[in-house]
């Protein structure tokens, strides 16, 4: 364990205190959802945290307009299925806490501390809630953006290691054939990585899944399948393509049983 890491926590003890110049519950904006699906939005926040002075390392840029994406996604999908997903945002900014780093690794003061584990008690109330609602079902995207492709959407699951349960029970196809979740956005005439049909599930190099997906994802006995979306800018400010997402993953929770919704109501969505 790492000096930073014996500090944070010989502080944690201290966390209520830090967390009276802010109210860490407001940092996180959430909703419970009536499907198995959970959007998470880590990087979008613009907001102090009290007197909590700004981290000196790390990556600070905000992922504009994930937020407006994942809640465009919600409405289109409830249009589509009558049915929301759960939805987590992180509001603090990231130049204070990073929501997808390891707590260890997330925050340079302890008093982002009850920040960052505000977001990630929802999270994880959230992956406990679905897993017991719909057993072997069930999927978090989580949702960034990313400078490199402005019109990609580039897929991160560590190689297929955070959908292990779905790559388990169907084979790569599930997460890099025609009818996996790149594969019906590419359908749709989105550029995607890795390529549809690809031999490797190498993933570009720098998104290829964060902690998040890592940490609730279904190679773990408490998580479920997990999938690092990470958006281009212009997909980003595209009505369109929040739709055609929507609609990729109805079908593709529907085919890989991700979602054991009624067949009336997901033929009708289709």
């Amino acid at each position: 364990m790492n000096r930073r890491a014996v500090l944070l926590l010989a502080l944690a003890a201290f966390a209520p205190a830090f967390a009276a110049a802010y109210d860490a519950a407001a940092m996180v904006d959430s909703s419970v959802g009536t499907m198995p699906l959970i959007l998470t939005v880590p990087h979008d926040g613009n907001e102090p945290l009290g007197t909590t002075p700004a981290r000196k390392k790390g990556v600070f840029v905000r992922d504009e307009n994930t937020r407006e994406t994942a809640e465009a996604v919600a409405r289109a999908l409830e249009a589509r299925t009558g049915k929301r997903p759960y939805i987590v945002i992180a509001k603090a900014a990231r130049k204070y806490v990073d929501p997808n780093r390891p707590e260890d690794e997330a925050l340079e003061s302890p008093e982002a501390l009850p920040a960052y584990r505000a977001y990630h008690d929802r999270v994880a109330a959230y992956v406990a809630e679905v897993k017991a609602k719909y057993p072997g079902a069930g999927l978090l995207v989580d949702v960034h953006g990313q400078k490199a492709e402005p019109d990609a959407v580039l897929r991160g699951t560590r190689a297929g290691l955070t959908t292990k349960r779905l790559v388990d029970r169907f084979g790569t196809k599930a997460i890099q054939g025609g009818d996996s979740l790149i594969g019906l956005l590419a359908a749709k005439g989105y550029k995607v990585y890795p390529a549809v049909d690809a031999a490797s599930l190498t993933e570009m190099q720098g998104y290829t899944g964060g902690f998040t997906v890592f940490h609730y994802g279904s190679q773990n006995a408490a998580g479920i399948d997990a999938i690092q979306l990470e958006l281009g800018r212009n997909l980003r400010n595209s009505a369109r393509f929040a739709e055609d997402l929507a609609e990729a993953l109805v079908k593709f929770m529907d085919k890989y049983g991700l979602e054991p919704a009624d067949k009336a109501t997901s033929r009708g969505a289709s």
